[in-house]
């Protein structure tokens, strides 16, 4: 199972540029960065910690606009400005030629991932994908391990043989909760520090990497010092 912003799809860079766009068309002050990051691996519930307490508008009608403004202004971004990782296209090949599932669970609205899976088109390996998670699906969003748990049930596969890939903390955190090893891409929103806190299965650098760990005919990563504690 993948996350999608930051993990998939290079899109971290788009966000903070459509946040920016988004509280200067409204006049706001620009949020501080933990809370832009929040708000891309949490999800539009971070617009309620971003709007100032003296606003003189009432705070929903703030949010609303946010949300009006924003889905505006991106309409465009996933297929203008977002590309598939390197490696991404590889991996989801190889995993298929072994018979392994391939879900990915999103913070995204159901109305909006189709429109951010366009990289995945692009490269032709969208159908490659078996079930898609998005806000909607589960009743609590990550760090919950509610959304981990739905897609491994509509996989038909029990939590203890899932991986969860993911560029946050939060990625992490959804997937130990939901009982799967993890593995965390420094591509995203998370550095190793953050990573070395939560502890997940496997750190790499990018999705690029991953196949190194999976593939039978590669080299020992022992002898290249890496972290070596993978999934099985």
């Amino acid at each position: 199972m993948f996350d999608l912003d930051g993990t998939l799809i290079d899109s971290i860079p788009a966000y903070f540029d459509l946040l920016q766009s988004i509280f200067d068309t409204l006049g706001l002050p620009q949020p501080e960065i933990p809370l832009k990051k929040a708000f891309i691996g949490r999800g539009p519930v971070v617009f309620e910690q971003m709007i100032p307490e003296q606003n003189d508008l009432d705070r929903d009608t703030v949010i609303q606009q946010c949300f009006e403004v924003g889905r505006r202004l991106s309409r465009d971004m996933f297929r203008n400005k977002v590309r598939l990782f390197p490696g991404v296209k590889a991996l989801f090949e190889m995993l298929k030629q072994q018979g392994i599932s391939i879900g990915i669970v999103s913070t995204t609205e159901r109305q909006f991932i189709e429109r951010k899976m366009q990289p995945l088109t692009n490269e032709g390996i969208r159908k490659a994908v078996e079930v898609i998670i998005a806000i909607e699906d589960a009743p609590q969003r990550k760090p919950a391990p509610d959304p981990l748990l739905e897609c491994a049930r509509r996989l038909s596969v029990a939590p203890q043989k899932c991986v969860y890939v993911g560029d946050s903390d939060v990625d992490i955190l959804a997937g130990k909760a939901a009982g799967m090893q993890t593995i965390g891409v420094l591509s995203g929103l998370a550095d190793r520090q953050t990573f070395h806190k939560e502890q997940p299965t496997l750190v790499v650098e990018s999705v690029n990497d991953i196949w190194r760990h999976l593939a039978p005919q590669t080299e020992n990563p022992k002898k290249r010092g890496e972290n070596t504690h993978e999934p099985e």
